[in-house]
């Protein structure tokens, strides 16, 4: 019962603590009960079992009432007792095709070729011997493979031929077999479609559970890479952050060694240093929790923010898009992590638009509210082919969500009411920050 293994482990794994244990050195399914191995393996075979001699069962029960309700000198020729062990012994060998898919249903045919031959030539043989003949023929295509289907289908047309010869030999005529030989390839054929539809259902959900296991592959790594970009662009923040808050407290300490500094001045640097030391504890929380690849050279470049949005949009307008940006509420100073989001966002989503939309214009609206800044930015292109994380299609709304979730703020995507796509973030600001961290 190979197949079962990886059911009997999952058993295993999801089993209660206390009726753990492990099972000895000879074999078995550690932390499984010996039990339910012996449990699981039984009701596999007398399910098995069941199946395998469901048909042969039936038609001996069927066989038996047939010959003890026929006429035996017309109907079933001879002593009944030779047509019963005819048809106990056919359906014995066509129950054990399973375990002998090639010797198992060849005797069947054979058995059942003899008992035919217990009939005048005139004569019809029995609807059971004829069921047997089909059946095992059935079994020959449905049963085997390879070399082995190769083996049994010749042995299967030898039977053919030597038949014909005997009959020609006995003085029967060519045509006389026809018929038989007719069902019995068709069931053959039969087998061969059935089994190939099924091979071919379950390579398709093989191939579909590898596709999948491929796509959480690549979104995963898309996942890491955006971590990793986000690390190092928080890393960048933090260390200038930083950099601010020992040059603050450096020329602070230079005044009030050299007596130029007053009280309003200090008040002023150690509120700025208290700002900007809150915020950098905040990027580097959030920093201990992605990863960064140290393998990549440093960027120079500062940092983009809101403040370069006119910088961002000036591309997209000369590729013929109408862009139109709108700033509701006061701006406030935004922590450099939190403009640094609320930059790639617009970013990403003008992107989208250049890459998919087909859009002849896009409304950006940046609102400063108390405690939060939203971004909305809406175009009237199509919606086709806007849904994120495609492969080989960038990190699309993943890149966001990794983005945001990390301020704790949310993202979403979708078609608006008179048509067009939306992209709609909430960015948490001041003490909802700190308290999302």
């Amino acid at each position: 019962m190979e197949h079962r293994a990886p059911a009997l482990r999952l058993q295993a794994e999801q089993a209660p603590e206390g009726f753990r244990r492990e099972t000895d050195a000879a074999g078995g399914t550690p932390g499984l009960p010996s039990v339910l191995v012996v449990g699981s393996v039984a009701s596999g075979r007398a399910r098995q079992l069941a199946l395998d001699w469901a048909i042969p069962v039936g038609l001996a029960c069927f066989g038996l009432v047939d010959i003890a309700t026929h006429r035996h000198s017309e109907d079933f020729p001879g002593a009944p007792a030779v047509h019963v062990v005819f048809l106990l012994a056919a359906c014995v060998a066509f129950g054990v095709r399973r375990h002998l898919p090639i010797l198992g249903p060849t005797t069947a045919i054979a058995i059942a070729t003899g008992w035919a031959s217990v009939w005048p030539e005139d004569s019809q043989a029995s609807l059971e011997a004829f069921l047997v003949l089909v059946s095992s023929a059935y079994a020959i295509g449905a049963g085997n493979r390879g070399t082995r289907l190769k083996w049994a289908t010749g042995a299967l047309i030898g039977y053919f031929i030597a038949s014909q010869l005997v009959l020609m030999a006995t003085g029967g005529s060519a045509g006389d077999l026809a018929p038989i030989i007719i069902w019995m390839s068709a069931a053959w054929g039969i087998a061969l479609v059935i089994r190939s539809r099924g091979d071919e259902a379950q390579r398709a959900r093989r191939l579909a559970a590898q596709l999948e296991v491929s796509q959480e592959q690549r979104t995963a790594q898309a996942v890491e890479q955006e971590r990793s970009r986000i690390a190092r662009e928080l890393h960048d923040v933090v260390a200038h952050g930083l950099s601010v808050v020992v040059v603050q407290a450096a020329a602070e300490r230079r005044a009030l060694a050299h007596g130029t500094a007053d009280h309003a001045s200090t008040d002023a640097v150690l509120e700025s240093v208290e700002r900007v030391g809150r915020e950098a504890l905040v990027d580097l929380r959030r920093l201990l929790g992605l990863l960064r690849q140290v393998d990549e050279p440093p960027s120079l470049a500062p940092q983009p923010s809101l403040a370069q949005l006119d910088a961002l949009v000036a591309p997209v307008q000369e590729a013929g898009i109408d862009v139109a940006v709108r700033v509701d509420g006061a701006a406030a100073v935004l922590p450099a992590g939190v403009d640094l989001t609320a930059y790639r966002i617009v970013q990403e989503s003008l992107t989208n638009v250049l890459k998919h939309a087909g859009a002849r214009r896009v409304d950006i609206e940046i609102r400063h509210r108390p405690g939060r800044l939203e971004i909305d930015v809406v175009d009237d292109g199509a919606v086709a082919g806007r849904e994120p994380v495609v492969p080989g299609a960038g990190h699309g709304l993943l890149g966001m969500r990794e983005r945001v979730s990390v301020f704790g703020g949310t993202v979403t995507t979708g078609r608006c009411p008179d048509g067009g796509w939306a992209v709609r973030a909430r960015l948490p600001l001041g003490s909802q920050m700190l308290e999302s961290a």
